[in-house]
């Protein structure tokens, strides 16, 4: 498609490209067209980072006026930083050194797209990492009750095997005591009622009994006590820790980096590539394509100031030095006298025909 140079939308692409208005003008429309498409991509790549920028900014204030100010602020550095990335680059006929001069620009134009992506990700993907969340906050639910459960079997098997002892000894008391009844009444043992010695043996078993039966009880009674202090207190800290999950679960913008990252899968990957794509692609199109007019004018006006400032700089030192280079020996390019060589400074001719020859070898070297 020929563009129009002198419409204002065209105008405004290329400065977005960073791309000179008066060196274009003496152009042909092919070089128009380039750079006006390399500005939309700028262009384009900042109003993404504005969106991503925006909804990052939103799950961290979930404040429209602080989220605007801030998005926006953030998109013209990505603007600022894409142009700078995309007019800095220039063309100099050299293959490998025109990539090694791309390479730290795509380089970075890659961290600008990854940083740019993630937000929208997370957008696209917000009903998905909402499931991950909440999955992940159930687990750690019943992760809790599934402790607190195991907590509580484990004073349940306590408390049963205390009642179990307490029993034991209970039983053995009742025994002791009836022994010692149905020996006294003759109805077992001897047969002989009343207090013989037998029925006096029993008793004092019993009796014996009955004093280790209480010390027995009152341990247990401690221990049972003890235990249903430790589940009264393992419960409470079971339902503040349920309440805390509950309230400070976190869904803010680093916990849904991190459930993004959780996910894998190849969509939000592709989304990546993508803006890494175009983030480079002003960049690769510029090493790819051949030197234009463009390339070509902006090399010519570089090397016009070179010279300007050359012969600026040389006239300034013959003004400064005065007369120096009306001298025969001092013509530019002749010969010192044998008399002279090595003695006092380079003559002022001599050192503007030095810096012209440096200047030429690095303009073939271009």
């Amino acid at each position: 498609m020929i563009v129009d140079p002198h419409n204002r939308l065209v105008q405004f692409l290329v400065f977005c490209s960073g791309s000179s208005h008066d060196v274009l003008e003496k152009c042909p429309t092919s070089e128009w067209n380039k750079h006006a498409s390399i500005g939309a991509t700028v262009l384009f790549t900042s109003i993404l980072a504005l969106l991503s920028s925006f909804y990052a900014f939103q799950v961290v204030f979930h404040a429209f006026y602080v989220s605007i100010p801030l998005a926006l602020f953030w998109a013209l550095i990505i603007f600022n930083l894409d142009r700078f990335i995309v007019s800095s680059f220039r063309k100099n006929g050299k293959p490998v050194r025109e990539f090694v001069q791309a390479l730290p620009r795509m380089l970075l134009a890659v961290a600008i797209a990854v940083v740019i992506s993630k937000p929208l990700e997370m957008e696209i993907f917000n009903t998905e990492i909402n499931q991950v969340l909440s999955e992940t906050k159930t687990r750690k639910l019943s992760d809790l009750q599934t402790r607190h459960e195991a907590q509580t079997l484990q004073h349940a098997a306590q408390s049963k095997q205390l009642q179990e002892e307490m029993d034991k000894y209970f039983s053995l008391k009742e025994k002791y005591y009836l022994d010692y009844i149905c020996e006294c009444d003759g109805t077992c043992g001897t047969g002989q009622k009343g207090r013989g010695e037998e029925c006096k043996a029993k008793m004092e078993k019993y009796n014996e009994f009955v004093k280790e039966f209480n010390v027995e009880k009152a341990r247990i009674d401690l221990a049972m006590a003890e235990l249903a202090r430790e589940k009264k207190r393992l419960t409470a800290e079971y339902v503040a820790e349920r309440e805390r999950i509950e309230i400070n679960f976190s869904t803010g913008f680093l916990a849904r980096l991190n459930a993004l990252n959780g996910m894998g899968g190849m969509a939000s990957l592709s989304i990546t590539m993508l803006l890494i794509l175009i983030e480079i692609t002003p960049v690769f199109s510029k090493l790819m394509a051949p030197e234009g007019p463009y390339d070509n004018l902006m090399r010519m006006g570089e090397n016009e100031f070179k010279l300007r400032y050359m012969r600026t700089v040389y006239r300034q030192n013959v003004e400064l030095h005065g007369g120096g280079m009306h001298e025969p020996e001092e013509r530019p390019g002749a010969p010192m006298p044998e008399g002279k060589r090595g003695e006092g400074p380079l003559p002022l001719t001599d050192k503007y025909a030095a810096l012209r020859l440096e200047l030429q070898k690095k303009l073939k070297q271009k």
